[in-house]
């Protein structure tokens, strides 16, 4: 029974956050696009027969797919076969490739700023209710012959900033270093009151993580100070919202980085993970929460407080994802309309055809790489 329950635990819990952030993607689209007064044919939510559908005043067919795994906007679109010269439809509403090529890039460009809204506005909430805890870089460990030895870190000593960014709250010096193995970075420490510079360079460890995969990351070899200096923060309404788009710069910033060392090949991308990831991180998450040895109120309360914490980083993630340049995704799209934007006129439909299909064999061998560096994840699953 109990088995029962965490399955339905650890898929629901997937189901639900992936949904939600698809629908809150498409949403931007959707609501972009009327705002132009563009028809939209479909909303749909899932792929495959419907389970369901209904259709709205304004003309649009609401559905939910039998595959609950991703969702799409379809516009009303001239079909210049069919040589149409009137712009609109019905009661002033507009095929969407017959209005303004700027207009149709704000369209595109709101379902990944939705998604950053998202992640901005479930960053501020937490830290708004919650608040966060800040730990100080102070050094209580040196590991024999780790780079921290070898660049002669101290006991005691207070790390201030690496390449001149501050990295006093050891939140933010760990994920510095996370993403810098094998990179030299200049590092300001205080020590007996007087200030130094450092220069380390981090050594990439792999390390079982805990939903059953390895993972790999920059370390240097320190352990905190005993006590650790800890300290809560609190937030106002509007500190917190500077602190969620903080974070959502951190983790824009975070992921590009990351995708640019792995296209110079300094990183293999085996933390860039497909839906099999995805799933085992909510999945088992959720069900550690609901297996907690507490009431009933507070397990769902810590189920909630996990699943926004990561759907704000996948928010995140799937906005920086269809922001690529690849046909296909928003970003593609981007570039046919940045290109007709600077031409004056829209890339031929054979061009754009064979856009799409090399940007839909790009996206499929990337599915099966992701989908081969999760395979571990598997036997996690089931666990």
């Amino acid at each position: 029974m109990i088995n029962l329950i965490n399955i339905l635990v650890f898929l629901s819990s997937f189901l639900i956050l992936i949904t939600f952030l698809v629908y809150f993607h498409e949403l931007g689209h959707y609501l972009i696009a009327r705002l132009f007064k563009v028809s939209v044919e479909k909303f749909s939510i899932g792929f495959g027969k419907p389970l369901h559908q209904w259709k709205t005043k304004n003309g649009t067919i609401w559905s939910l797919g039998r595959i609950p795994l991703g969702g799409y906007v379809k516009f009303s679109e001239i079909d210049n076969e069919k040589n149409i010269t009137n712009s609109y439809i019905t009661n002033g509403n507009k095929y969407f490739n017959t209005i303004p090529v700027f207009q149709r890039i704000l369209v595109v460009l709101a379902g990944p700023l939705f998604n950053f809204i998202l992640a901005i506005f479930i960053f501020a909430s937490l830290s708004f209710t919650l608040g966060t805890y800040r730990v100080d870089s102070i050094v209580g460990e040196v590991i024999d012959g780790s780079p921290a030895d070898k660049a002669g870190f101290l006991i005691g000593d207070r790390i201030l900033t690496m390449d001149n960014k501050d990295v006093s709250d050891f939140n933010d010096l760990r994920r510095y270093i996370a993403l810098r193995s094998g990179s030299n970075i200049i590092t300001k420490i205080e020590r007996n009151e007087s200030n130094f510079e450092l220069i380390i360079k981090p050594e990439r460890k792999f390390e079982k993580d805990l939903i059953g995969g390895v993972s790999s990351s920059g370390k240097i070899g320190i352990g905190l100070s005993d006590p650790i200096a800890i300290t809560k923060l609190e937030y106002n309404f509007f500190e917190a919202i500077a602190y969620g788009y903080k974070e959502l710069i951190s983790s824009i910033s975070m992921t590009g980085y990351y995708i640019g060392r792995v296209i110079k090949g300094e990183e293999d991308g085996k933390e860039l993970g497909s839906i099999i990831k995805i799933a085992t991180v909510s999945g088992k998450v959720a069900v550690d929460a609901v297996n907690g040895n507490t009431t009933i109120p507070d397990q769902l309360k810590e189920l909630s407080l996990r699943l926004l914490t990561i759907g704000a980083s996948l928010s995140v993630a799937l906005g920086v994802a269809n922001l690529m340049p690849i046909p296909m995704l928003d970003g593609g799209h981007l570039v046919y309309y940045g290109y007709e934007a600077i031409v004056g006129r829209p890339l031929s439909q054979k061009k754009q055809e064979i856009g799409f299909q090399l940007g839909l064999a790009i996206l499929f061998t990337l599915f099966v790489v992701l989908t081969l560096n999760d395979i571990s994840y598997v036997s996690s699953i089931f666990s």
